[in-house]
This record gives structure tokens, C-alpha cells and sequence, in this order.
């Protein structure tokens, strides 16, 4: 994998949300999924997530930046996400610094697609322009776990939604 194929799945979904939103355009969620598995932060395949509890993921892996308030539920019905929106520090010395902001896809009450979408679609442009500057590795040290699975977690439920 390269850069390239992590922005171009950003500017993708930038250029196809509206389509996508009113379900004329299909969406992959197979290609974020293979993204997010190449990048190897998680340490398991991103589907394996999906059936583990909160509980169980807070337990093992999570960093503690996602709202986790209900134990027996499924990752998968998780209406907090992490989106990463920014990076600063310094590529020359291996120093990134990911910021983060929470969304809420149901905050309205119903599953807005929309929210999904653009924190995808955002979340790549950051992580893209990231992985287009530095090694890998500074990438998979820097980066929050929580927000990788919350890409996952997005993408599981735009395609359930469609």
C-alpha cells in the first residue's frame, strides 16, 4: 500500500458522499477495511472487532479515547467516534502528532450516513498526508488505536445502512 491509496479513497468518498448518502453509489467498506489492516495499528484484522464488547476492547487494546459506557454491548453499535482532524509535530524527527475531535452519528437521534462519510473521508486526507511524508512506522506509533477501529466501526455502519 501506498499513500496514494489511502488519499485517493479519501477524495473518493469527498467527491462521492452526496451519492453515497442518498444510496445511488455503493459504498466499499472492504476498501477502508483493507486500509486500516495494512496500516497494522489494530492488532488483530479490523472485522474481528466488530462482535468484541466494549468492555473487552477497552480491556485489551483501546487507548482510552473513545466513550465507552456500556460493557456488554458490541463495538459495533458504538455511537461514539474518534476523528482524526489534524497533525503537527515534526516528520524530520519522527515527532507526529495526531489531534482528535468526537462525533456523534446519531446525536440526532437517527444514523446519519453523512457523519460517517466525512469522518472517513477526513480522517484518510490526515492519515495520507501523513504516510506520504514519513515511514510507516511513524504513522502506526503515532496514530490513536480508538480512531482507527472508529473507522472501521464507520465504515461497518454506512454498509449496514446501505
Amino acid at each position: 500500500m501506498n499513500s496514494e491509496t489511502i488519499s485517493n479513497l479519501a477524495d473518493w468518498l469527498y467527491t462521492n458522499r452526496k451519492s453515497i448518502e442518498d444510496k445511488s453509489q455503493k459504498f466499499d467498506a472492504q476498501k477502508v477495511y483493507d486500509i486500516l489492516d495494512e496500516l497494522e495499528v489494530l492488532r488483530k484484522p479490523i472485522k474481528t472487532y466488530f462482535d468484541m464488547t466494549e468492555d473487552d476492547y477497552y480491556q485489551n487494546e483501546s487507548d482510552h479515547r473513545l466513550t465507552l459506557q456500556n460493557p456488554d454491548q458490541k463495538l459495533t453499535e458504538l455511537h461514539d467516534r474518534v476523528q482524526v482532524n489534524h497533525v503537527d509535530g515534526s516528520l524530520a524527527d519522527h515527532d507526529i502528532n495526531f489531534t482528535y475531535n468526537h462525533e456523534d452519528p446519531y446525536a440526532e437521534g437517527d444514523y446519519k450516513a453523512k457523519t460517517d462519510i466525512d469522518l472517513i473521508s477526513f480522517s484518510f486526507t490526515v492519515i495520507g498526508a501523513v504516510y506520504d511524508n514519513t515511514i510507516v512506522a511513524d504513522v502506526r506509533n503515532s496514530i490513536s488505536k480508538d480512531a482507527i477501529l472508529t473507522i472501521g466501526l464507520a465504515a461497518h455502519a454506512i454498509a449496514a445502512w446501505q
